[in-house]
């Protein structure tokens, strides 16, 4: 849990006072937990599930950490900062965690004419002072071209999803590790959606 009393909250919010006050004002940098790495070699013929970059809200789009603090306020933090641009640490997390989950496709970021596609949008990706970690947002599955999605329907398959967790202590560094827990369960749940369509086609056969 991440509590801060009304006058840190407020010394957060402003960077130029706290510069002012202090010369040596130490930044912590984190970065999320990285899922191994596949080392499966899907067939040549397998199918491809291009992974568009991912997108985040305007307000995530800042190396600030962000923290809830009432139901209408969030703080960006200023000591403590991402390593790296958050959009493209969910891209490569989101990427090799559907190639980790589903060995039977070939998994890329690179376009590939005609092939399956996947654009995730992020909205909520933050603590709250309560110690609630919370991710949510949606995702579009486009079909390769002339197949058909889960379902077997043939437009494209939007669907949105909100997930929360408590922290399993207090601080940044569990407030970043609850954050990469709901991440790679997301990109779990998505890669459940596209097994079950594997199953369905290898049935069919």
């Amino acid at each position: 849990m991440i509590k801060f009393q009304p006058k840190q909250v407020a010394l957060l919010m402003l960077p130029g006072l706290l510069a002012g006050c202090s010369s040596a004002v130490t930044i912590n940098y984190f970065q999320l937990p990285q899922p191994a790495i596949s080392t499966s070699s899907p067939a040549v013929d397998a199918p491809v599930l291009v992974v568009e970059p991912v997108m985040v809200a305007s307000y995530l789009n800042s190396n600030a950490l962000i923290l809830q603090t009432s139901e209408v306020q969030l703080v960006k933090t200023q000591q403590q900062q991402w390593a790296e641009a958050l959009d493209q640490q969910l891209s490569r997390i989101l990427q090799r965690t559907l190639a980790s989950e589903l060995p039977a496709y070939r998994v890329t970021e690179r376009p590939v004419a005609g092939a399956q596609r996947l654009l995730v949008q992020v909205e909520q990706f933050h603590g709250t002072e309560q110690g609630t970690v919370l991710l949510s947002g949606r995702f579009s599955l486009m079909p390769a071209q002339g197949k058909t999605l889960p379902g077997g329907q043939s437009g494209i398959v939007q669907q949105q999803f909100q997930l929360q967790m408590p922290q399993a202590d207090d601080g940044y560094p569990a407030l970043v590790a609850a954050l990469g827990e709901l991440w790679q369960r997301q990109g779990k749940d998505i890669a459940q959606l596209l097994k079950a369509d594997t199953a369905k086609i290898k049935a069919a056969e």
